[in-house]
């Protein structure tokens, strides 16, 4: 058995470590917000987006059907807006379901244009339910955001004929974008297909993570992040049962499980101060180009020097050429599609966060809308009514719950607004209306995938001009007025938000984390009185759960760190504990390991005390209050505990109470 002293902290974090040492600093949140992100644009995407924005309006003037026209484009625009990763069905459903829902706000609003307080009663009612929706997952955001968009156009715009006509166009113009969709990724696919390339990057990873050592860095967090990603790609909105899937995606399932093994070796190897055998970096990479292209075979050949490590990668290696293979459930297969779907809506339903997000949502939905049904609040203000659906537009789009924090959107959102207003009205007065609209709309169409992916006020610098053109196309008022009432109501949109859902809700602008960093506690509490009696393939899905609840923490502070002091300030001071936490559960990885191995288990009482010691941090976090004093649970100089009860002490210093 390896000596304990060997171990150290994976990445260097220390207890008491400040945010600084972290690479955080709470006081440059606006220079984070104002940062554009590295990640490159689609051009395929923005080339698709121009191709239909030009389409669609050459189609409408055509046929001198000008408002049919805007309803289309607002169709794509819902289109333009989702992110396309993941597997085919995935994309298709992230494209379609928002459209449907659509559709169906867009007929509600109809219901209720001109009914005065009756139409600020129904655009509360389905700001509440769009709420909710969102809170279940990334398709149904996408599908709660539409329907209220949709529902504020359907409220503040004209009737135009027909009841059916607009949903009709609207649904033509996302059938539109979905077919120029489906065909770009059928001329893009030469490549890998999303699953192949998903679960290759697992691979990938690990390699990456192997060549790192004896210092992992961001490797660890980058893999974990990759196992996230492939679980979501092959099981994530997969209609079929287990019983209907195809070979090829049973096999990337088997290819996914059989790197379990060689996670858990590369943790604990990553836990020591020793370099990654020579060879095994590579070994693993020619594993992750045989699962991308395919290939059910590689030449490997043994890697010295570490047994577990080697058995690993030959177990992952052996899979490839198996056409059936049966491997445990270690990462647990997804339930049939309807008991799902009812366990979501049970889950929003009953969820505390979902209600209060939904209501405040609704209340500045309901001020938005009030505001344009009586006008004499925008008249007082000297703000023109023309087009005022901005208003309610600007509110639904700030209080988005999965682009960050409220403040800093409806900061980025009056930026990007004024950013844009003034070269889009010169290009509105310069140029005619007519045929040269067609240009124009694709060329601003095309611009949005080109921007959003840069930050949320490049999202908002492209998707304004795009909006403000369409409406200018149907639009009998001058374009100066038209900019002048996008730039007044999205700066009176900005308000209502900073005061009403924001500032009046103390969760919003507090680093409500406690509950979340408590219930990781008694996770990892839990995980660690099974990983030395429960089965392998319950405690393997027991980690990836784990994992999976420490990456939304992660993301729940990354969000926090974005809002301006004091709330980013607090949530840099809890950093450091989610750092000591993810070495905890690599610790205890580590640990279950060492026993499989032939090391002597622990004694039960040592791991109950420590579990205990877990729990005794989540009631403490919890309750705000610093947990009871008292020296750490006793555990042997030869235990393989030692080094998890030295986490659980680093732990328990770096608790910000």
């Amino acid at each position: 058995m390896r000596s304990r002293r060997h171990f150290r902290p994976a990445g260097g974090n220390v207890p008491g470590m400040a945010a600084s040492d972290t690479g955080i600093d709470p006081g440059k949140w606006l220079r984070r917000s104002l940062s554009l992100s590295g990640e490159r644009p689609s051009w395929s995407q923005a080339l698709r987006a121009a191709v239909a924005f030009g389409a669609v309006t050459a189609a409408a003037l055509a046929w001198g059907e000008l408002q049919a026209g805007v309803f289309a484009a607002s169709g794509m625009v819902l289109g333009v807006m989702q992110p396309e990763t993941g597997p085919y069905r995935s994309r298709v459903l992230g494209l379609l379901v928002p459209q449907l829902a659509g559709a169906a706000g867009l007929v509600i609003g109809q219901l209720s244009h001109g009914h005065g307080w009756w139409a600020v009663a129904v655009t509360a009612l389905v700001a509440l339910v769009s709420g909710l929706i969102s809170s279940i997952g990334r398709v149904a955001s996408g599908a709660g955001l539409s329907l209220l968009f949709l529902n504020v156009i359907g409220t503040g715009l004209p009737a135009s004929g027909a009841l059916w006509l607009p949903p009709l166009c609207q649904l033509a113009g996302g059938a539109f974008y979905l077919l120029l969709a489906l065909l770009s990724w059928r001329l893009q696919g030469t490549g890998a297909d999303p699953g192949h390339r998903a679960v290759a990057e697992v691979y990938d990873k690990a390699a990456d993570l192997l060549q790192a050592l004896p210092r992992a860095g961001d490797a660890q967090a980058a893999l974990n992040a990759a196992v996230d990603a492939a679980q979501d790609a092959l099981m994530r909105h997969q209609i079929r049962g287990e019983g209907g899937w195809d070979a090829q995606t049973r096999w990337l399932v088997a290819m996914l499980n059989a790197a379990t093994p060689l996670l858990e070796a590369v943790t604990v190897l990553a836990r020591s101060t020793r370099p990654a055998p020579a060879g095994a970096a590579e070994a693993v990479r020619r594993i992750a180009e045989a699962v991308r292209a395919g290939h059910r075979d590689a030449r490997i050949a043994p890697v010295p020097g570490d047994p577990v490590l080697a058995r690993s990668i030959e177990y992952a290696r052996a899979r490839l050429s198996q056409p059936h293979p049966e491997d445990p459930d270690w990462l647990g297969l997804p339930e049939p599609l309807p008991v799902r779907a009812l366990a979501a809506v049970r889950t929003a339903c009953t969820s505390g966060a979902a209600w209060r997000y939904g209501a405040r949502l609704a209340l500045c939905m309901a001020i938005a809308s009030a505001i344009v049904e009586s006008g004499a609040v925008l008249r007082v203000l000297w703000v023109p009514t023309v087009h005022s659906v901005w208003l309610p537009l600007t509110v639904a789009v700030i209080l988005k719950p999965d682009f960050g924090s409220v403040f800093t959107r409806a900061l980025l959102r009056a930026l990007g607004t004024v950013a844009a207003a003034v070269p889009t009205l010169l290009v509105l007065v310069l140029v005619p209306r007519g045929w040269a609209a067609v240009p124009l709309a694709a060329f601003f169409g095309g611009l949005i995938p080109v921007l959003k992916v840069k930050s949320y006020a490049a999202r908002t610098v492209a998707v304004t001009p795009l909006m403000l053109f369409l409406f200018d196309m149907v639009s009998p008022q001058p374009s100066d007025e038209l900019v002048l009432a996008r730039l007044s109501d999205t700066l009176l949109g900005c308000l209502i938000v900073l005061v009403f859902g924001y500032a009046c809700w103390p969760e919003s602008w507090r680093a409500r984390l406690g509950e979340r960093l408590a219930a990781g506690l008694e996770s990892a509490a839990g995980y660690l009185e099974e990983a030395f009696t429960g089965s392998h393939a319950a405690w393997a899905r027991h980690r990836r759960a784990l994992q999976r609840d420490l990456s939304a923490v992660q993301n729940a502070l990354r969000q926090t760190l974005a809002e301006p002091p004091p709330a980013g300030r607090r949530g840099a001071a809890w950093w450091p504990v989610l750092m000591a936490l993810q070495q905890l559960v690599d610790a205890v990885t580590a640990a279950a390991v060492e026993v499989r191995e032939g090391a002597a288990p622990p004694p039960p009482r040592e791991v109950a005390a420590l579990a205990e010691e877990l729990r005794q941090m989540a009631v403490a976090v919890r309750r705000e209050r610093p947990p009871p004093a008292g020296e750490p649970p006793p555990v042997g100089d030869a235990d393989v505990l030692e080094d998890v009860a030295v986490q659980v002490h680093r732990l328990r210093q770096a608790l910000p109470l």
